[in-house]
């Protein structure tokens, strides 16, 4: 049976961990050719890879280059790379602040405009953008990160408007607590964020963690022709029902 993306060249940033390497990995296994860009390589994946900090534009730019050049093109842009900052607004430092935006949000940025060229090139594409339940919730010592992911989708949307006459599709995916190593490490940052002890929030609210696979599954629909009617979206995927 053919994959969903057989014949598609994707390209995946914060791609050698947690959400970003089920990415690189189910995209593989529907058939696309993925290109991983990160800091540092992880063996073990199923693509190339190519060294990106997503807080500097030219890395972007040779990583879209380098996947034209390697592979004759780019269908598939999933901007994933990001961090956070564990730490109350009126405590958080000028650094973190500006670290946190700069990989989350203005790496999106970067990503969005260096990949719609080679996008434009190959008659249209779509671009994936990764936000968070954070970007609609009030988290305790998360504010760098919703205000980042808040803008994330701010940004989707503008660029879905922008890049529809030439038939880019520009969509977000919005996690709730995904069981990532950063994630579990986490769990006290989590606790206070989300409000309570984790295992009271599953109970209570999402009934447990999500995979990076569930995450992967739904991003080969949006980036796929199943969703070709479909830009500007936000999916959410955290299991609530809107209970929060």
């Amino acid at each position: 049976m053919t994959g969903r993306l057989e014949g598609r060249i994707a390209l995946v940033t914060g791609a050698t961990r947690g959400i970003g390497a089920a990415l690189t990995t189910r995209f593989a296994a529907e058939g696309a050719t993925v290109v991983a860009a990160d800091l540092r390589e992880r063996p073990g994946d199923h693509s190339r890879f190519v060294q990106c900090d997503v807080t500097a534009p030219d890395d972007l730019t040779t990583a879209v280059e380098f996947t034209e050049a390697e592979f004759g093109g780019l269908d598939i842009m999933v901007n994933n790379a990001g961090l956070g900052a564990a730490a109350d607004l009126t405590e958080l430092s000028d650094e973190e602040w500006s670290r946190v935006i700069g990989v989350c949000l203005t790496g999106t940025f970067h990503g969005i405009r260096s990949a719609a060229p080679a996008l434009t090139r190959r008659g249209g594409g779509a671009i994936l953008n990764l936000s968070s339940l954070a970007a609609r919730r009030a988290m305790p010592g998360m504010g760098a990160y919703s205000a980042a992911k808040a803008g994330v989708e701010a940004l989707t949307r503008s660029a879905a408007a922008e890049l529809r006459p030439v038939h880019i599709r520009v969509n977000a995916i919005a996690p709730g607590l995904i069981r990532t190593a950063a994630a579990e490490s986490g769990g006290e940052a989590l606790s206070r964020g989300v409000g309570m002890d984790l295992p009271e929030f599953f109970d209570r609210r999402q009934g447990r963690w999500g995979e990076t696979d569930e995450v992967a599954r739904a991003a080969v629909h949006l980036v796929s022709d199943e969703s070709s009617f479909t830009s500007g979206l936000v999916y959410s995927i955290d299991n609530s029902a809107g209970v929060f």
